[in-house]
């Protein structure tokens, strides 16, 4: 019992991070239209972008936290303009492949000009000290309960901006009917812009949980986070945020078991064949309706 216990708590800290990122590609999707694959390869660029400003400022985590979030949200609003002209057209693929296209960059980026390519390392500061606690086989570390916490308080926080201000009513109902909201008077570039954003920003703080749950960042490991999001939006159904949540951490602890209690590397496979299966029985996702 212990160990299912660990591999639970375990899950539950991959599957925050899942969790986030499947949030984050859902909200923009509701407002903007289109999936923004390149999501991943932001949250991993701006890990490299925390890394080198700890390198440099000699491990200060005041600035390094901000400048990654900044980045974020800025290489997110840099897509706005760039996929403008496809939104207004409706060419709502043609935005996914360009997103794949800007993710590709991203990560040929990565590979070329952070360390040759090569994981780098993030100082124990950033990962809760190292500090474990322990009860009889049940090891949880410090960083875990940082991720987990953070992860609350980040969907607390969305939550309330979107139902709950202004703003987030009138990107509600710019995902409800774009052309209503215009007819309404709501400012509908501004309200895309702002959902961009957002997005933005939560990716920077994805980016900084990352760091805490795996204390390494890769170039590639942008694309593996890509994907996992949008299986757990498909396993979800597309546009469901409650959905995306339970089903996030449902993949986490499904992966985290799978590691535990089966021989050799088959988190990927099992994980994905539960996803398949699902989608086979129910193409509109565990929460998706056919209408």
């Amino acid at each position: 019992m212990e160990i299912f216990l660990a591999q639970i708590i375990g899950g539950l800290t991959t599957g925050s991070i899942y969790v986030l990122a499947a949030v984050s590609i859902t909200f923009l999707m509701v407002v903007a239209g289109f999936i923004q694959f390149a999501h991943g390869e932001v949250i991993v660029i701006c890990m490299y972008i925390a890394w080198l400003v700890l390198r440099v400022m000699s491990n200060n985590l005041i600035l390094a936290i901000p400048t990654a979030i900044i980045s974020a949200a800025l290489l997110s609003i840099a897509l706005e303009p760039i996929t403008r002209r496809l939104r207004e057209r409706r060419s709502y693929i043609e935005c996914l492949i360009l997103t794949v296209a800007f993710g590709m960059i991203l990560t040929e980026i990565m590979s070329h000009s952070f360390y040759h390519g090569m994981p780098v390392s993030f100082p124990p500061a950033l990962r809760g000290g190292g500090v474990t606690f322990r009860l009889g086989l049940i090891s949880v570390s410090l960083s875990s309960l940082y991720v987990v916490a953070g992860c609350v308080a980040l969907l607390l926080a969305f939550t309330y901006f979107l139902y709950r201000t202004k703003q987030g009513k009138a990107l509600r109902a710019i995902a409800q009917n774009i052309d209503t909201a215009r007819l309404l008077g709501i400012p509908v570039t501004k309200g895309t812009f702002l959902s961009f954003a957002i997005t933005g920003i939560m990716a920077g703080v994805t980016a900084i949980l990352l760091v805490m749950t795996l204390g390494f960042a890769s170039p590639h490991l942008g694309g593996v986070l890509s994907f996992r999001a949008l299986a757990v939006m498909l396993f979800a159904g597309l546009g469901h945020f409650k959905g995306a949540v339970v089903c996030g951490f449902l993949l986490g602890i499904i992966e985290s078991l799978t590691t535990g209690y089966f021989m050799g590397a088959w988190t990927d496979a099992i994980a994905m064949a539960i996803i398949m299966f699902t989608i086979m029985i129910r193409p509109e996702g565990l929460f998706g309706t056919k209408a």
